[in-house]
């Protein structure tokens, strides 16, 4: 009788264990990620934010993201901010400038206290949205990409690349506090370089027109941050595929596409980098108190076909040293 009971026991305390454990991991919700992105092309950023919580441990039962696409539409971007204040995430990922900034202004407009990670952005300091990079103070923290500051040294690393550049179209954007900003980085260095540069103001339908009139051999074009020159990264590969002269941007998105090189930090690995910061802030640490960090790694990136199919003559000492797209791609240059 006494082993009838002791089975009994067992099974019963079997039982509420595993009623227990379902019901427990059933009443624990998911910490809840807003994502803010105002293009497609910030979503490798995304894909990045993810791969990087799943390398900490971290599994879809204990992360829900909700994410807000624009798809480069500037006001939809503002009334998603709002769609996603209202829901009230644990946090919220923003994926670039534009992104923060508008949150930022809608944050502080409302007295909203929630923390927000931003997934690489340049400036973050001379924007307004932290006090120090390493102490940020208030809700914002993330990854300085340092796109500005090396403007002047993606000029230096494209006029090398191609000694005979005489002339650089610079694409820029008047409506970004950060191209801007690096706009003044790039006639800083277009001095000390003695470099001729031409300003041509992608906010304005009229920068690529110009572009397609003006343009011609011994010239070259620089890409700046700005979301909306990312949204026209197609027809500028066109342009310098059809006029057959160098170009250089930020992302190896773009050189994949087309353009003959890219410096910068790549949107996955700012993404990667980021989940570092959501991991601490889920695990209870303020944002005000995690420094900003610098990128993980800069990329030199060479499109082979590019490169061979303009067939200008190379600085064979920065080749040497750049990331190839198409590296089975032969000749080409000199």
């Amino acid at each position: 009788m006494k082993t009838k009971w002791y089975f009994f026991f067992l099974t019963t305390v079997a039982v509420s264990a595993v009623i227990y454990a379902f019901l427990g991991g059933k009443g624990e919700e998911p910490v809840e990620v807003g994502v803010l992105m105002i293009g497609e092309n910030r979503y490798e950023k995304f894909i990045g934010l993810e791969a990087g919580l799943k390398d900490l441990g971290y599994s879809g039962q204990e992360v829900h993201f909700t994410v807000k696409n624009a798809k480069d539409n500037e006001e939809l971007i503002e009334k998603q901010i709002d769609q996603l204040l209202a829901i009230e995430p644990n946090l919220i990922v923003t994926l670039g400038g534009i992104e923060t900034q508008r949150l930022k202004e809608k944050m502080d407009d409302k007295n909203i206290e929630i923390p927000v990670v931003f997934a690489g952005l340049a400036a973050p300091k001379e924007l307004g949205l932290i006090q120090d990079y390493k102490s940020p103070g208030g809700l914002f923290t993330g990854i300085n990409n340092y796109h500005a500051s090396i403007s002047g040294k993606r000029l230096e690393m494209l006029t090398s690349l191609v000694p005979a550049i005489e002339r650089v179209h610079v694409i820029y954007d008047s409506k970004i506090d950060v191209s801007k900003l690096s706009l003044e980085e790039t006639r800083i260095a277009a001095k000390t370089l003695g470099v001729e540069i031409s300003p041509c103001d992608a906010s304005s339908k009229e920068c690529l027109d110009k572009l397609w009139k003006t343009v011609d051999d011994g010239e070259a074009i620089l890409v700046l941050p700005s979301f909306r020159i990312e949204s026209l990264t197609d027809e500028i590969v066109k342009l310098t595929n059809e006029k057959r002269i160098p170009a250089m941007g930020l992302y190896d998105l773009e050189a994949k596409k087309g353009l003959l090189a890219s410096y910068g930090s790549s949107f996955y690995s700012q993404g990667y980098q980021a989940s570092r910061f959501v991991s601490l802030i889920i695990q209870g640490n303020k944002p005000g108190d995690l420094p900003v960090e610098l990128p993980d790694g800069i990329r030199f990136v060479i499109n082979q076909q590019t490169k061979a199919a303009l067939g200008v003559t190379y600085n064979q000492d920065l080749l040497h040293i750049a990331d190839l797209i198409h590296p089975e791609v032969q000749g080409g240059g000199k």
